[in-house]
């Protein structure tokens, strides 16, 4: 059954400049109707402070609100062997911590979201895969110990288009493997969301609901930069400005892509996760309403 969530990341910048902790962000999202949340650790980290484990679980009982999705960045290409190991054993801690949380996906990135954008060709791509595919391999075979599943979300401007996703998701031969589709972050690589979720929500296990403006190479809005996604322009791979958006106020048509989910078979959790400039409290409160409404009218 769908359940409509919010990911903490939404609010995250409220953790992160300490005006509020962890669980009292937790709380807020819970507070906007949420019926499922997503953890991100930005600001706070359970691997680090194992004492917020039973803080959380205790919120998520007191709000009656279940945590179905803990999402991590991380990175395992252009590394030595001995930075590949220690990014291995990182990740595997906030495996255990997720899985301490009763949470049974976790997202984890292949590649750094801030690997500079010229070593991401598509010929670059087709030499890591091996290591890509062997890495999430790895992931799925300790996750399994522990009845989770990995997902990959297409994040960051390497592994991320329906093509490179696809190549990825049907390469790695394990069942607790799956896509955590993002539909806004298709356009960090010119895909056109409309289209690619057509194309993979039949690899999703979650969906993250995401709306970004968008204006061509030609028409620099100013007040931009190449990797900031939060409050500010940043760049595609081909120069196509975008800004993070309330949904349904950007320029990705929501009522166009919430029709495709819900015709699909997907029955999983869709977590609003907002990125734009609007005060992120007001901003994740009015896309999530949005995204109920637009679910109801399409």
């Amino acid at each position: 059954m769908v359940k409509f969530g919010i990911s903490i990341y939404g609010i995250s910048r409220k953790i992160v400049s300490g005006e509020m902790t962890a669980i009292e962000a937790f709380d807020r999202i819970c507070q906007m109707g949420a019926e499922v949340v997503e953890l991100v650790p930005f600001g706070f980290n359970p691997v680090e402070t194992p004492e917020l484990i039973p803080q959380l679980l205790a919120a998520s009982e007191k709000n009656g609100v279940p945590i179905g999705n803990y999402s991590l960045n991380a990175n395992f290409t252009m590394l030595t062997d001995d930075e590949y190991k220690a990014e291995m054993a990182r990740v595997k801690k906030h495996i255990d911590a997720a899985k301490a949380l009763g949470i049974p996906t976790i997202r984890v990135d292949s590649v750094a979201f801030r690997r500079p954008k010229s070593e991401n060709t598509m010929e670059n791509f087709q030499k890591e895969i091996p290591l890509i595919v062997s890495t999430y391999e790895q992931l799925c075979d300790y996750a399994a110990e522990k009845d989770m599943t990995i997902l990959l979300e297409n994040h960051g401007f390497h592994a991320n288009g329906s093509e490179r996703v696809r190549q990825i998701l049907t390469s790695v031969k394990r069942d607790n493997f799956g896509h955590q589709l993002d539909v806004g972050n298709y356009t960090c690589v010119d895909d056109i969301p409309e289209i690619a979720v057509k194309k993979m929500i039949g690899f999703a296990k979650t969906i993250h609901m995401k709306d970004f403006y968008l204006r061509p190479a030609h028409r620099n809005p100013g007040d931009s930069a190449e990797f900031d996604c939060e409050n500010s322009w940043f760049t595609s791979v081909n120069g196509t400005y975008l800004r993070g958006s309330i949904l349904a106020q950007g320029d990705i048509d929501m009522w166009d892509v919430m029709k495709t989910i819900k015709n699909s078979s997907f029955d999983g959790n869709i977590f609003l996760e907002y990125e734009g400039m609007e005060e992120c409290d007001y901003g994740t409160r009015v896309s999530f309403s949005n995204m109920k409404r637009i679910w109801g009218e399409v």
